[in-house]
């Protein structure tokens, strides 16, 4: 559970979608063997979400189709399987870009840096689709985030009138 399926039968999957990923491996299938490579992910659970009941419900090796990787796993990979690239967004309207953030310099804070939380139905952000939960932004047009508050970034987002270009780091499986 949790472990980064690296390649199948020497082809590299670090740059493909989920989608593309998954038709790779149905169709390595149909092979006689299949050469698998992935890298093992230590995953710690947070002691509000591992109780003696959760514990107790799957075994190490059984299937929980609910789990879902941490954005904190994600920041543990090495940085070789991160996958930095532009994502444009356009709107036709002054309205919401369609995502939530997260991170930033504040006082009392450590500098964090910043995070898509949550991605908004019938916006920009979703209507695109390259915007995921836990994707990483690095620059705003171009201009770094890097020791940006937080209230900082927001107001600077919501000037942008028609277009935005948002350099992000995404993780393993989350491109599109």
């Amino acid at each position: 559970r949790g472990d980064i399926l690296l390649n199948i039968n020497g082809i590299d999957l670090t740059n493909l979608s989920h989608s593309e990923a998954v038709a790779m491996l149905k169709a390595s299938a149909a092979s006689s063997a299949v050469v698998l490579k992935a890298l093992e992910v230590q995953i710690v659970e947070e002691a509000t979400q591992a109780t003696e009941e959760q514990a107790g419900t799957f075994s190490e090796n059984e299937y929980d189709s609910s789990w879902s990787p941490s954005w904190v796993m994600w920041l543990g990979l090495p940085s070789a399987l991160h996958s930095c690239h532009d994502i444009v967004l356009r709107r036709s309207y002054l309205g919401s870009w369609g995502f939530s953030i997260v991170g930033g310099y504040e006082e009392n804070h450590t500098n964090q840096p910043f995070f898509i939380k949550t991605i908004v139905l019938g916006t920009p952000a979703y209507y695109d689709g390259r915007l995921k939960c836990g994707d990483m932004i690095v620059a705003v047009n171009g201009l770094s985030t890097v020791g940006m508050s937080h209230s900082a970034l927001v107001p600077m987002l919501k000037e942008q009138r028609n277009k935005v270009t948002l350099t992000v780091i995404c993780w393993p499986g989350s491109l599109v």
